[in-house]
């Protein structure tokens, strides 16, 4: 297996170099999708009051605006966290570095900025109409300028973006696939030595073998003399075995 490289100062600036690019990546898309809220999304007609405000009613045409920009930016959130997970999953594999934590801290603060940046420019491009809503007198019907009231919306992006970046890492987790994550190391358990069989094996054998040859009586038994003869006397030195008396 190959070794880690990710460590020390390069793999710090390889970091820092991975999160910049993520972070202004999706940014940039939040300055690109903000054109796109303004030209899809629909505008309510309202009438003027006479303190300078209007009156827009509760047609579904006033929160439809409010509707885009949350599908814009969740969808767009949809499309980052997948396109940064596997963007540092191929870095990762390729350089021996985790960078997981990298996708998800600046994938996450660059959706914030795009949100801001989304709101910002659709309002900023709707510019002219606001201008005819201030211009025009009091019971006057003109249309209104786009505004997204209800600026909790802005959480879209970052909590679609968080939620898919989550879900692939824990899918990866599951299949063990994770480039740049060391290894666990396991502790190896100590082999048991091998007994020398060229010193031991001989004395267990003499130990456990019985003996071949049971070891020969000492005690002779004499042959009974015939009647009216003296037994023979065996002189002292001599063998009286199976084989008789030796001279």
């Amino acid at each position: 297996m190959a070794e880690q490289s990710g460590t020390g100062a390069s793999g710090l600036v390889r970091g820092l170099a991975v999160g910049a690019a993520f972070f202004g990546g999706v940014a940039l898309l939040g300055a690109l999708l903000g054109p796109l809220w303004w030209w899809l999304a629909p505008r309510p007609e309202v009438v003027v009051l006479p303190d300078g405000g209007v009156f827009t009613g509760a047609s579904e045409t006033v929160f439809a605006g409010e509707g885009y920009f949350v599908l814009i930016t969740a969808l767009a959130g949809l499309v980052t966290g997948y396109a940064t997970y596997m963007l540092q999953f191929s870095l990762a594999r390729r350089s021996f570095q985790d960078l997981r934590l990298v996708g998800l801290v600046a994938g996450a603060l660059g959706s914030v900025v795009a949100a801001l940046l989304v709101w910002q420019i659709g309002v900023a491009l709707d510019g002219p109409a606001r201008e005819s809503v201030q211009a025009a007198g009091a019971g006057d019907t003109v249309i209104a300028a786009l505004q997204l009231q209800a600026t909790a919306f802005l959480v879209a992006w970052p909590f679609v973006y968080i939620l898919q970046y989550g879900l692939l890492d824990a899918f990866s987790l599951l299949r063990g696939d994770q480039p740049g994550v060391p290894e666990p190391v396991h502790a190896e358990k100590p082999v048991p030595e091998k007994a020398d069989l060229h010193t031991s094996a001989p004395d267990t054998l003499d130990s456990a073998t019985p003996a071949l040859h049971p070891p020969a009586s000492s005690n002779t038994t004499a042959t009974p003399a015939p009647e009216g003869q003296e037994p023979p006397v065996v002189a002292e030195g001599e063998n009286s075995g199976p084989e008789g008396p030796r001279s």
